[in-house]
């Protein structure tokens, strides 16, 4: 554990000193550079790794994805019929489509333009209900009325964290509900091992392009597996959040009735808003 847990650190320490050396050198570009490279990463991903394991080419993924949101949330099936519904962060659209299938009004919105063209393919037969925005949570602070707004995975990569759970806690009306998907801290070896192979991972590739990453990946863990593994290690922002911080965060910008929905290492979280 222990030995783990110092990997971890060093990680942690090692891109800590490098912001503060982008910082001040005084070049504004560079200090940008980790965000410009996760929005282009994930752009690229949208493009060329749209398939596999736990995505829309999945059928039995797809099969359960009703399912699946109804247990994040923790709402009943019968909860979503005509709700209008913020996905924050829509990528290929998953996730859209099940929240469309269960019946909800549904604005899927993204910073990537490949994101939002996989989004409105996959879920044309849904076209009547469906709305498209492309957006950056960081820029997009304006208030709105949805009665939910679902945010998977998403504003731990923005590069301000806080202020992206801000921007998509405004979207939520009064008695409305924000869920949030957020990478979680460690505090397990497992934990701590799985972050520190991502790391690891990440620094060996991390002068390589987006295509040759993608290669890559594909040779170690194959067509199906490659999107994940992509996901995991070519952004450069991951932020890492306690339980305990988000709900203060969630607090702070008044909601209450404050859960986690699943018990792992990332937090799933839902909320009321007072």
């Amino acid at each position: 554990m222990l030995e783990e847990q110092n990997r971890f650190l060093l990680f942690e320490l090692r891109r800590i000193n490098e912001q503060l050396r982008y910082q001040l050198l005084g070049d504004q570009s560079l200090a940008e550079g980790d965000r410009e490279q996760t929005r282009g990463s994930f752009d690229f991903q949208w493009k060329e790794l749209n398939s596999g394991q736990s995505l829309p080419s999945d059928k039995a993924f797809m099969e359960g994805v009703q399912e699946q949101i109804c247990k994040m949330t923790d709402l009943p099936a019968s909860w979503f019929h005509g709700k209008k519904v913020l996905d924050a962060g829509c990528g290929s659209g998953r996730f859209t489509y099940g929240l469309l299938s269960l019946g909800a009004k549904v604005t899927a919105s993204d910073q990537s333009s490949w994101g939002l063209e996989r989004t409105r393919d996959l879920c044309k037969e849904f076209s009547d209900r469906l709305t498209t925005k492309q957006a950056d949570l960081l820029e997009w602070d304006v208030k709105e009325n949805f009665d939910l707004v679902f945010s998977f995975g998403v504003v731990h990569h923005t590069g301000n964290t806080y202020l992206a759970i801000r921007n998509v806690a405004r979207k939520v009306g009064e008695k409305g509900k924000l869920f949030l998907m957020i990478y979680g801290f460690p505090e397990r070896i497992e934990d701590f091992a799985e972050l520190n192979a991502y790391e690891a991972l990440r620094h060996e590739l991390r002068n390589c392009s987006l295509e040759e990453k993608r290669k890559t990946l594909i040779e170690r863990f194959g067509e199906s597996l490659a999107h994940g593994w992509f996901d995991a290690v070519s952004p450069r922002i991951n932020d890492l959040l306690t339980y305990d911080e988000i709900g203060e965060v969630l607090s702070i910008l008044g909601f209450k009735s404050i859960k986690r929905t699943l018990t792992n290492r990332n937090h799933h979280v839902i909320a009321e808003r007072s």
